[in-house]
């Protein structure tokens, strides 16, 4: 099964599992790349408050059926301030998810992943609202805001976590 993974990294932690997991997977690593500055306070601020107003990322429009050409789908992003990012949703707006399989792959500040079980709900709605086929939810701890973990350690997390 053709398989991507899409994902959007800040800090570098989400790009070092995603990338991580597509080569251990034999998957194409797809980066989103939004074009807003996240960097400093400020940047953290302004990225918790468009993640918590469901505000959604300009990315190129390509981006979108370049992801939908596949039938295996993961979806993988950090969490800010409980949410998803604007990268993925506007993923979660734009892809085309009609009989595809599709994973979400969070990395977050919380060690105990709080509220994960409410992220999964809502991103099962999303995909199942647009014909996909949700399949799993697999929460884990990244790092504090702006700080970056080693790679051998992220990827012990996704080994530990991430079942396909």
């Amino acid at each position: 099964m053709n398989t991507c993974v899409a994902y959007f990294s800040k800090s570098g932690n989400t790009e070092i599992a995603a990338e991580y997991l597509a080569e251990k997977i034999g998957a194409t690593a797809i980066a989103l790349k939004d074009g807003t500055t996240y960097k400093g306070v400020l940047g953290f601020v302004k990225g918790g408050m468009n993640a918590s107003l469901a505000k959604k990322a300009k990315l190129n429009d390509t981006i979108f059926e370049q992801i939908a050409k596949f039938e295996r789908i993961v979806l993988a992003t950090p969490v800010w301030a409980g949410k998803t990012t604007p990268a993925i949703n506007a993923v979660l707006e734009n892809v085309d998810f009609t009989g595809k399989q599709v994973y979400v792959m969070t990395m977050q500040a919380d060690p105990d992943c709080k509220d994960a079980d409410k992220r999964e709900e809502f991103y099962k709605e999303v995909i199942t609202e647009k014909n996909g086929e949700f399949k799993a939810l697999f929460a884990m701890f990244g790092n504090a805001p702006g700080k970056l973990t080693a790679r051998e350690e992220i990827v012990k997390r996704v080994d530990e976590t991430v079942k396909l």
